[in-house]
């Protein structure tokens, strides 16, 4: 999984949460996966801890 960071502070990773955005680790900023945008072969994926990244078609 590559971990999506905040653009915002540039340094923290995106943390689900339960009404379904994320938000930075650090900074405290949203982010909806609507606003995101993956190239085709690219999934969004979430860690056990609920880390946002993504993962290339063929990797795990």
């Amino acid at each position: 999984m590559i971990t999506i960071i905040c653009a915002e502070c540039g340094t923290h990773p995106f943390r689900a949460q339960t009404n379904g955005t994320f938000k930075c680790t650090g900074c405290s900023s949203y982010v909806a996966t609507a606003d995101l945008v993956f190239d085709e072969e690219e999934q969004i994926v979430t860690d056990s801890s609920g880390i946002l990244g993504y993962v290339r078609a063929g990797e795990g």
